[in-house]
């Protein structure tokens, strides 16, 4: 009986893994475009003999920063079929929008695919301490550089990336701000407490990889580290459902909703600003005192 059970529960797993994953496929960048990896990789860095890092790295096309000033570093995770044209496409437009260098990463080391078995298969056969190092590798090259300032430095990823970015930050860069996009969340606190920046994740309200359930218990245990967080959830969106830089820039909803809201968070992130969280929760509490009908005085302010 135990046994029945168990096979159930297995198959069960499988199968909205694998319905997740075909509604992923629908949008995925390889069905628009099979650009060859050399085509899109502009970067690399020898770790070996046999072994090279890969990444496309894009610069704001206009010129933002003044002669002796450094950008902020953006660093980028593909989703699990792989560095992509549409994740390049990201790249340069959020470097663009914030006037940073963005590192798109090759976290698979030069290899991609579009069949769903095998995607899945690089994903759990990726180590995350593979993919910090690597990461680690590309914030040292971007020290190198004389146009990068790596003392302002964010992570952001898509779907398998958007874990990574989170799980990095934990393990190796918790002093740098955190983008996921549908990515698998971390729920433990204690973990979470180890981070140092803020976090801003989006998810879509009816995407079946990653529950709402598991949405609302990542933002709880966010609060609970008492780590500052924008955690959104968009009504009427699956998983994967920023596919394509053309939504953004169409204006499309919830594309251009959840764009404008990370770009702000990391705008504000990058400038030093006051987060919207911290406003947020000042503004909740002089609520809560008027309520309680206490007031606040200007001095308290």
């Amino acid at each position: 009986m135990r046994i029945c059970l168990l096979a159930a529960c297995i198959c069960s797993a499988r199968a909205v893994a694998l319905r997740g994953a075909a509604l992923h496929l629908l949008h995925s960048p390889f069905l628009a475009s099979r650009t060859p990896l050399d085509d899109l990789v502009n970067t690399r860095i020898p770790l070996d003999g046999t072994v090279q890092l890969l990444a496309h790295v894009a610069r704001p096309k206009s010129a933002v920063a003044q002669p002796g000033q450094r950008l902020p570093l953006l660093l980028l995770i593909h989703e699990f079929f792989g560095l992509s044209t549409s994740i390049v496409e990201k790249a340069q437009l959020f470097a663009d929008e914030l006037g940073c260098v963005c590192v798109a990463v090759d976290t698979f080391r030069g290899v991609r695919t579009s069949l769903i078995p095998y995607a899945i298969w690089l994903a759990l056969s990726t180590p995350q301490q593979r993919v910090d190092d690597d990461l680690e590798q590309w914030v040292r090259w971007a020290a190198s550089q004389e146009d990068i300032d790596t003392r302002r430095i964010a992570v952001m990823g898509f779907c398998y990336g958007g874990g990574k970015a989170i799980r990095y930050a934990i393990g190796r860069r918790p002093t740098a701000a955190t983008v996921v996009w549908y990515g698998e969340p971390v729920l433990e606190t204690e973990a979470l407490r180890k981070l140092r920046a803020p976090v801003c994740a989006v998810f879509g309200a009816d995407d079946l990889q990653i529950p709402q359930a598991r949405v609302d218990a990542f933002r709880d245990s966010l609060a609970s580290a008492a780590i500052e967080h924008e955690v959104v959830s968009y009504f009427g969106a699956g998983h994967a459902f920023f596919s394509d830089v053309a939504q953004v820039k169409e204006e499309q909803m919830p594309q251009i909703a959840a764009w404008r809201l990370t770009t702000n968070f990391l705008r504000g992130y990058y400038r030093g600003d006051e987060s919207f969280s911290s406003k947020r929760d000042f503004l909740e509490f002089l609520l809560a005192q008027e309520e309680d009908g206490e007031g606040v005085t200007d001095t308290q302010i």
